[in-house]
């Protein structure tokens, strides 16, 4: 299945809408506005919470949790190294998926033991943030989705992100 994630122009804290390949929405991402914890929670189309992106505090590398609406918990880091890849890890009751890119060409792969979950590809000419998401794993698509936003708050921060709050 493909995703387009927009980013909102003009909204006070980092708002996504997700569209499926009809170009319905069918995922809202919404940020709080004065919000500590600079968390965003992600709606599916009815408006029920499927789960919530929350910054982890005290992390030598940025780090995000999210809380899905079944209990369930997982953890996106950020890699140390290398300098000229974009690599971070996600763990969960999943096992641990790894997402691998390039930092300057914005293409992303998530994968489990090499078999790939998403790919993930950055629309250049664009007002706004927008990614071109294709899940091969329907089972996990609001947490893939939610990881690419992960991914563009950490890219972003200190950039009009509420990450570096």
């Amino acid at each position: 299945m493909k995703y387009l994630i927009k980013q909102k122009i003009f909204s006070l804290t980092d708002s996504f809408e997700i569209e499926d390949e009809t170009g319905q929405v069918v995922i809202t991402a919404k940020g709080k506005f004065f919000s500590i914890s600079s968390s965003q929670t992600l709606y599916d189309q009815r408006g029920n919470e499927l789960l919530k992106i929350k910054r982890k505090y005290l992390t030598l590398l940025p780090a995000c949790k999210l809380l899905c609406a079944d209990g369930s918990e997982w953890l996106i880091r950020k890699c140390f190294w290398p300098f000229w890849t974009s690599r971070f890890t996600i763990t969960g009751p999943a096992g641990e998926l790894e997402i691998n890119g390039n930092l300057w060409q914005h293409e992303y792969k998530i994968s489990k033991n090499g078999a790939p979950l998403a790919a993930i590809s950055k629309t250049w000419f664009s007002w706004s943030d927008t990614y071109g998401v294709e899940i091969f794993e329907p089972s996990l698509t609001a947490q893939l989705l939610a990881a690419v936003i992960v991914i563009d708050r950490i890219q972003h921060s200190g950039r009009n992100s509420n990450l570096d709050d």
